[in-house]
């Protein structure tokens, strides 16, 4: 037991230490920053997720090149391995549409960050620009996307039916209108208020929709709204 303490104090063991610490205090704040982005658009894997998998990603390197015949490349590629099962949890599957998938590929991106920080040096300065340009690509390029294309972001169309009829009838229509359904949410029973979230021309869509017997209102709401 002594054994594990020895050497522990002098030089060398102050100046490792004091850069492994270092390193996870900056890579903790880096992760926290993407994983930040991700909380305030309410996605599972948040702040906490972010930070806690960019310190075990320099734990890990870290501890890898201290080891008496070891070699670092082969915890890295663990490392990339594990990181992609902790991705795959973070992708849900809602009908026909699939979430999750841009949080996913932030992790696998802080874990980069995690890597980049470990080698030191230069790296760092490179960790840093990692993470600018992926908060970047997650505010700046999302807002781009919406604005060239807003309709592949889909939107809430708000249906009320009264006599609780026109239920199949309304997603007949909107099949043949060209409408792809993402999600769909009822509330109520007389009148039913479906909440239908979908892509598609718009006017297309409404004109569809008040052809529908039953309906009483129908009305769009923003995505954000729903958020």
């Amino acid at each position: 037991m002594v054994d594990a303490f020895q050497g522990m104090f002098d030089g060398d063991s102050w100046s490792v230490m004091l850069g492994a610490l270092l390193k996870l205090g900056i890579a903790a704040i880096l992760g926290g920053l993407i994983g930040w982005e991700r909380e305030s658009h309410g996605r599972p894997a948040g702040m906490r997720t972010h930070m806690m998998t960019v310190i075990g990603v320099v734990l890990f390197s870290e501890v890898s090149k201290h080891f008496a015949a070891g070699d670092p490349t082969r915890i890295a590629a663990q490392i990339v391995t594990g990181i992609g099962f902790l991705g795959a949890g973070t992708i849900l599957r809602h009908g026909p549409e699939i979430r999750g998938l841009t949080t996913a590929a932030s992790l696998w991106a802080a874990a980069g960050i995690g890597m980049a920080v470990s080698t030191g040096g230069v790296y760092i300065v490179i960790a840093v620009a990692a993470t600018l340009l992926s908060l970047f690509t997650l505010e700046v390029v999302e807002r781009f996307e919406k604005r060239v294309n807003p309709g592949e972001h889909g939107v809430i169309l708000v249906v009320a039916l009264s006599g609780g009829q026109g239920g199949a009838a309304l997603f007949e229509a909107l099949s043949k209108a060209g409408a792809m359904i993402r999600e769909t949410r009822v509330e109520g029973t007389d009148p039913q208020t479906l909440h239908i979230r979908l892509s598609g021309d718009q006017a297309k869509v409404m004109a569809a929709v008040h052809r529908v017997s039953g309906v009483s209102e129908a009305r769009w709401e923003s995505i954000n709204d729903h958020r």
